[in-house]
């Protein structure tokens, strides 16, 4: 209930503070859309006139945002919304069905309260003001994941192909089905991406798509921003903002190199001990976060672990459970440092605003709430793994 009150003030924040920011990346995907058919540039430029909000996806994917021309953008926006939340729903269906076969046991209020919480918590709100589509990369990841351990490999392969497509990352996920040995799977996904590059190709002429990796796939990184440290201010969630203020003078290649050494145990730890579903769901957990905390991420990516996030907020036990569950909680306090300190000075305490203040500046050089979140969440499951190996 928490992560859905949060969420719910998100909502009325930005109605009222940044009521600008409303669909702006549905705004680029239909105007990407519109220059892609009046035989325009796609690639390499803003299609609404802002140097760093350009179209980053591959071509074939305007297909799918095509038909909101043929209406007015505020009902393209509304359909679009609408359909994100219907593919929340069915994320968190799917979801609350894998938990009840993996063990524990849901009522209606359980199923209800995750649908809404995936729809609206801080983490997913953000995409659904925005428009983004990562509630439909979370759907295609989740319900990949959950037929895989099924058993349907062919099923679960197209789905964490089409999941890797827009913004590739994703697709590090191969790392837990190298380690399953599910061949069939990666060979599925992979030949699914393929296809869609080639669809784009066929459809829209090899120059937009070489276009697409010269012009946006390649360039995409973020190791200048993270050298020297990062601002308090900055949006990534990433241990390299942490090391970043221990290892002052180095680069971003060796912050991630220094993250990955912090992140390989853990998950190697996780991988070994992942018999049972449980253990397995933890080891999933720590690639998908590992991943995020190893690149620079924005707190809206973390929707992609709701699966396993969710499941394992039901079947965990004893103190790893109460620290998952701590973990889950920080995770929600997304705020900036603007926001933060905006809120502070906004209840204006008899004494401290100022000291609380440079406190929280100091907090969010080190790192955020969801950053110290997830590693509560990491640091929950291994406790859980080794007791379980302890009782045994």
């Amino acid at each position: 209930m928490l992560g859905i009150s949060l969420g719910i003030a998100y909502f009325i924040y930005q109605l009222t503070v940044t009521p600008s920011r409303f669909g702006i990346d549905f705004e680029i995907y239909r105007a990407a859309a519109a220059d892609l058919h009046s035989g325009k540039v796609v690639y390499g430029r803003s299609p609404v006139g802002v140097s760093n909000l350009t179209y980053r996806y591959p071509i074939i994917l305007l297909t799918v945002f095509s038909p909101y021309l043929l209406v007015s953008p505020g009902i393209g926006f509304a359909i679009h919304v609408a359909g994100t939340i219907l593919v929340s729903v069915f994320l968190g269906l799917a979801i609350a069905k894998a938990t009840e076969s993996y063990g524990a046991q849901l009522s209606k209020y359980d199923y209800t309260l995750i649908c809404v919480f995936i729809i609206i918590s801080p983490i997913g709100a953000p995409s659904l003001v925005n428009g983004n589509i990562n509630h439909h990369i979370a759907l295609a990841m989740g319900i990949g994941l959950i037929w895989m351990e099924y058993g349907r490999e062919q099923r679960a392969g197209v789905f964490l192909g089409l999941a890797a497509l827009p913004k590739v990352f994703p697709a590090a996920i191969g790392i837990w089905l190298v380690w399953r040995r599910k061949w069939y799977t990666i060979l599925v996904a992979i030949l699914t991406g393929i296809g869609a590059l080639v669809a784009g190709i066929v459809l829209f002429g090899i120059n937009r798509t070489q276009r697409y990796f010269v012009e946006e796939l390649l360039p995409r990184g973020t190791a200048n921003a993270v050298s020297g440290g990062l601002s308090p201010s900055s949006l990534y969630v990433t241990l390299q903002r942490p090391l970043s203020m221990i290892f002052t003078d180095a680069s971003g290649t060796t912050l991630t190199v220094f993250s990955l050494i912090i992140v390989a145990p853990v998950v190697a730890y996780a991988y070994l001990q992942s018999e049972g579903v449980v253990q397995r769901l933890i080891a999933l957990l720590s690639t998908l976060c590992g991943i995020l905390l190893v690149i620079p991420s924005y707190t809206m990516y973390f929707v992609l672990v709701f699966y396993p996030l969710i499941p394992l907020l039901y079947l965990l036990s004893g103190w790893p459970s109460r620290i998952f569950t701590g973990g889950v909680i920080f995770m929600q306090f997304t705020l900036k440092l603007h926001d933060a300190i905006m809120l502070v000075r906004m209840f204006n305490l008899p004494v401290g605003t100022e000291t609380l203040a440079a406190s929280l500046r100091t907090f969010y050089t080190l790192g955020t709430p969801v950053l110290w979140g997830t590693v509560a969440v990491l640091i929950a499951g291994i406790w859980q793994i080794h007791s379980q190996q302890s009782e045994n």
